[in-house]
Protein backbone atom coordinates (compact mmCIF):
# COMPACT_ATOMS: atom_id res chain seq x y z
CA UNK A 1 0.00 0.00 0.00
CA UNK A 2 2.94 2.12 -0.46
CA UNK A 3 3.14 3.33 3.22
CA UNK A 4 6.40 3.38 5.30
CA UNK A 5 6.71 1.88 9.15
CA UNK A 6 9.06 3.24 11.68
CA UNK A 7 9.49 2.22 15.05
CA UNK A 8 11.03 5.16 17.75
CA UNK A 9 11.90 4.29 21.44
CA UNK A 10 11.16 7.43 23.03
CA UNK A 11 14.49 9.50 24.38
CA UNK A 12 14.67 11.71 27.36
CA UNK A 13 15.08 14.81 25.24
CA UNK A 14 11.44 14.14 23.29
CA UNK A 15 9.23 14.44 26.91
CA UNK A 16 7.85 16.93 29.30
CA UNK A 17 7.73 17.06 32.64
CA UNK A 18 4.91 14.27 32.59
CA UNK A 19 7.33 12.00 30.95
CA UNK A 20 4.97 12.11 27.60
CA UNK A 21 5.99 12.58 24.53
CA UNK A 22 5.91 16.52 23.43
CA UNK A 23 4.19 17.80 19.90
CA UNK A 24 8.32 19.17 18.79
CA UNK A 25 9.12 15.32 19.14
CA UNK A 26 6.12 14.62 17.06
CA UNK A 27 7.69 17.05 14.37
CA UNK A 28 10.71 15.51 14.78
CA UNK A 29 9.55 11.94 14.28
CA UNK A 30 7.31 12.80 11.63
CA UNK A 31 10.32 14.25 9.73
CA UNK A 32 13.17 11.64 9.76
CA UNK A 33 10.18 9.06 9.12
CA UNK A 34 9.33 10.74 5.85
CA UNK A 35 13.03 10.83 5.36
CA UNK A 36 13.57 7.22 5.60
CA UNK A 37 10.84 6.33 3.54
CA UNK A 38 12.15 8.75 0.74
CA UNK A 39 15.51 7.47 0.83
CA UNK A 40 14.50 4.49 0.12
CA UNK A 41 13.63 5.46 -2.97
CA UNK A 42 16.19 7.61 -3.70
CA UNK A 43 14.14 10.48 -3.91
CA UNK A 44 15.14 12.58 -0.45
CA UNK A 45 16.51 15.82 -0.04
CA UNK A 46 20.01 14.29 0.11
CA UNK A 47 19.35 12.52 -3.28
CA UNK A 48 17.94 15.69 -5.05
CA UNK A 49 20.47 18.09 -4.35
CA UNK A 50 22.97 16.23 -7.10
CA UNK A 51 20.10 17.23 -9.23
CA UNK A 52 19.84 20.76 -7.90
CA UNK A 53 16.83 20.51 -6.37
CA UNK A 54 15.24 19.79 -2.57
CA UNK A 55 12.07 19.49 -0.41
CA UNK A 56 10.73 22.35 1.33
CA UNK A 57 7.80 21.70 3.73
CA UNK A 58 5.01 24.39 3.79
CA UNK A 59 2.64 23.49 6.34
CA UNK A 60 2.46 20.92 9.30
CA UNK A 61 -0.65 19.76 10.60
CA UNK A 62 -1.47 17.47 13.79
CA UNK A 63 -4.41 16.35 16.05
CA UNK A 64 -2.85 14.68 19.41
CA UNK A 65 -4.70 12.50 22.00
CA UNK A 66 -5.16 13.43 25.33
CA UNK A 67 -2.32 10.81 26.66
CA UNK A 68 0.44 10.52 24.98
CA UNK A 69 3.24 7.74 24.81
CA UNK A 70 5.33 7.83 28.12
CA UNK A 71 8.88 7.31 28.06
CA UNK A 72 10.27 4.63 28.58
CA UNK A 73 8.31 3.25 25.59
CA UNK A 74 8.12 3.28 22.19
CA UNK A 75 6.00 5.17 19.51
CA UNK A 76 5.29 3.51 15.86
CA UNK A 77 5.01 5.89 12.64
CA UNK A 78 3.27 5.56 9.68
CA UNK A 79 3.99 8.43 6.92
CA UNK A 80 2.46 7.93 3.35
CA UNK A 81 1.29 9.80 0.06
CA UNK A 82 -2.03 11.07 -0.20
CA UNK A 83 -2.40 13.50 -2.78
CA UNK A 84 -0.06 14.91 -5.43
CA UNK A 85 -1.10 18.27 -6.92
CA UNK A 86 0.70 20.51 -9.76
CA UNK A 87 2.98 21.32 -7.38
CA UNK A 88 2.46 19.99 -3.82
CA UNK A 89 2.86 16.51 -2.45
CA UNK A 90 0.53 16.12 1.01
CA UNK A 91 1.97 13.07 3.48
CA UNK A 92 -0.17 12.05 5.63
CA UNK A 93 1.18 10.54 9.21
CA UNK A 94 -0.12 8.44 12.14
CA UNK A 95 1.57 7.66 15.57
CA UNK A 96 0.69 4.76 17.34
CA UNK A 97 1.48 3.44 20.99
CA UNK A 98 3.08 0.40 21.80
CA UNK A 99 -0.90 -0.87 22.27
CA UNK A 100 -1.28 0.30 18.50
CA UNK A 101 -3.62 2.85 19.89
CA UNK A 102 -3.38 6.04 17.75
CA UNK A 103 -2.22 8.94 19.62
CA UNK A 104 -1.51 11.55 16.98
CA UNK A 105 -2.47 11.50 13.14
CA UNK A 106 -1.99 14.96 10.44
CA UNK A 107 -0.61 16.13 7.12
CA UNK A 108 1.64 18.01 5.68
CA UNK A 109 2.21 19.71 2.47
CA UNK A 110 5.46 19.87 0.37
CA UNK A 111 7.47 21.56 -2.70
CA UNK A 112 10.25 20.57 -4.62
CA UNK A 113 11.77 23.57 -5.27
CA UNK A 114 14.94 24.36 -7.47
CA UNK A 115 17.78 25.39 -5.54
CA UNK A 116 19.23 28.16 -8.15
CA UNK A 117 15.62 29.90 -8.80
CA UNK A 118 13.92 29.05 -5.62
CA UNK A 119 10.87 28.19 -7.26
CA UNK A 120 8.68 25.43 -6.94
CA UNK A 121 8.89 22.43 -9.98
CA UNK A 122 6.40 20.04 -10.51
CA UNK A 123 7.47 16.91 -8.01
CA UNK A 124 5.27 14.75 -10.74
CA UNK A 125 8.12 15.04 -12.82
CA UNK A 126 10.36 13.06 -10.80
CA UNK A 127 9.33 9.31 -11.59
CA UNK A 128 10.51 7.61 -8.89
CA UNK A 129 8.93 9.76 -6.39
CA UNK A 130 5.73 9.48 -7.89
CA UNK A 131 5.70 5.73 -8.24
CA UNK A 132 5.36 6.09 -4.31
CA UNK A 133 2.05 7.24 -4.51
CA UNK A 134 -0.60 4.58 -4.06
CA UNK A 135 -4.32 5.93 -5.28
CA UNK A 136 -5.75 3.70 -2.45
CA UNK A 137 -4.48 6.23 -0.10
CA UNK A 138 -5.82 9.47 -1.69
CA UNK A 139 -7.24 11.90 0.99
CA UNK A 140 -8.47 15.23 -0.56
CA UNK A 141 -7.36 18.30 1.76
CA UNK A 142 -9.08 21.59 2.40
CA UNK A 143 -6.92 24.89 3.20
CA UNK A 144 -6.32 25.12 7.11
CA UNK A 145 -7.39 29.18 7.38
CA UNK A 146 -4.71 30.44 10.21
CA UNK A 147 -6.09 32.64 12.87
CA UNK A 148 -5.32 36.21 12.85
CA UNK A 149 -1.08 35.95 12.59
CA UNK A 150 -1.17 38.29 16.08
CA UNK A 151 0.66 40.99 14.09
CA UNK A 152 -1.74 43.67 15.51
CA UNK A 153 -2.32 41.52 18.40
CA UNK A 154 -0.60 40.16 21.21
CA UNK A 155 2.52 41.13 23.01
CA UNK A 156 6.04 40.19 21.81
CA UNK A 157 6.74 37.62 24.60
CA UNK A 158 10.38 37.19 23.69
CA UNK A 159 13.31 38.40 21.20
CA UNK A 160 15.50 35.49 19.88
CA UNK A 161 18.72 35.06 18.00
CA UNK A 162 19.00 31.98 15.69
CA UNK A 163 22.40 30.14 16.90
CA UNK A 164 24.11 27.63 14.83
CA UNK A 165 23.04 25.20 16.94
CA UNK A 166 19.16 25.69 15.71
CA UNK A 167 20.25 25.10 12.28
CA UNK A 168 20.03 22.41 9.76
CA UNK A 169 22.04 20.73 7.00
CA UNK A 170 21.02 23.64 4.54
CA UNK A 171 22.31 26.31 6.68
CA UNK A 172 18.43 26.98 7.76
CA UNK A 173 16.65 27.53 11.20
CA UNK A 174 15.27 23.68 11.56
CA UNK A 175 11.44 23.31 11.56
CA UNK A 176 12.00 21.39 14.56
CA UNK A 177 13.22 24.35 16.44
CA UNK A 178 10.85 26.73 14.83
CA UNK A 179 8.05 24.63 16.64
CA UNK A 180 10.17 24.36 20.12
CA UNK A 181 10.69 28.39 19.71
CA UNK A 182 6.94 29.26 19.41
CA UNK A 183 5.73 26.49 22.54
CA UNK A 184 8.54 28.09 24.75
CA UNK A 185 6.92 31.75 24.41
CA UNK A 186 3.56 30.43 25.71
CA UNK A 187 2.78 31.43 29.55
CA UNK A 188 2.91 28.47 31.19
CA UNK A 189 0.26 30.09 33.55
CA UNK A 190 -2.08 30.24 30.75
CA UNK A 191 -1.82 26.41 30.04
CA UNK A 192 -1.74 25.01 33.26
CA UNK A 193 -3.77 22.30 33.57
CA UNK A 194 -4.35 21.78 29.88
CA UNK A 195 -2.79 19.69 27.13
CA UNK A 196 -1.65 20.58 23.69
CA UNK A 197 -4.53 18.93 21.21
CA UNK A 198 -3.98 20.52 17.94
CA UNK A 199 -1.28 21.93 16.17
CA UNK A 200 -1.21 24.09 12.72
CA UNK A 201 2.17 25.62 11.62
CA UNK A 202 2.84 27.04 8.70
CA UNK A 203 6.65 28.09 7.35
CA UNK A 204 6.90 31.00 5.50
CA UNK A 205 10.79 31.87 5.09
CA UNK A 206 14.27 30.57 5.87
CA UNK A 207 16.07 32.14 9.03
CA UNK A 208 20.07 31.97 8.96
CA UNK A 209 22.12 32.04 11.95
CA UNK A 210 22.44 35.31 13.71
CA UNK A 211 19.21 36.56 13.03
CA UNK A 212 17.18 38.64 15.45
CA UNK A 213 13.67 37.01 15.33
CA UNK A 214 10.53 38.38 17.56
CA UNK A 215 8.12 35.87 18.76
CA UNK A 216 4.64 37.62 19.23
CA UNK A 217 1.86 35.65 21.06
CA UNK A 218 -1.90 35.63 21.24
CA UNK A 219 -4.93 34.07 23.10
CA UNK A 220 -8.22 33.31 21.11
CA UNK A 221 -11.30 31.58 21.94
CA UNK A 222 -11.62 27.98 22.58
CA UNK A 223 -8.13 27.64 23.95
CA UNK A 224 -6.66 28.50 21.04
CA UNK A 225 -2.84 29.93 21.14
CA UNK A 226 -1.45 31.34 18.33
CA UNK A 227 2.56 32.33 17.81
CA UNK A 228 3.99 34.83 15.39
CA UNK A 229 7.16 34.46 14.48
CA UNK A 230 8.47 37.41 12.24
CA UNK A 231 11.89 39.19 11.03
CA UNK A 232 13.10 42.70 12.03
CA UNK A 233 11.07 43.84 9.11
CA UNK A 234 8.13 42.70 10.76
CA UNK A 235 7.61 39.84 7.72
CA UNK A 236 6.46 36.66 9.12
CA UNK A 237 8.69 33.69 8.80
CA UNK A 238 6.70 30.98 10.70
CA UNK A 239 2.74 31.00 12.13
CA UNK A 240 1.70 28.43 15.00
CA UNK A 241 -1.72 27.99 15.86
CA UNK A 242 -2.48 25.70 18.81
CA UNK A 243 -5.50 24.44 20.86
CA UNK A 244 -5.22 23.39 24.65
CA UNK A 245 -8.23 21.54 26.38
Amino acid sequence: MKRYLHIYSLTVADIDASRRMTAGAVLCYFQDTIGRFLSEANVSAFDLLEEGRTWMILEFHGSLSGEMPAWPGIVQVEVFLSEITSLKAYVDYIFRDVRGNIVTRGTSVWVMINLKTRRPVPCGEVQRFTQQNDPRNHVPHRRYHFPDDGQSAGAVAMGHRVTRLETDFNGHMSNRDFVRLALSTIDPAAIEGRTIREIHVRFQQECLAGETLDCVCAAGKDGRITIRIAKPDGTAACLVSTVWI
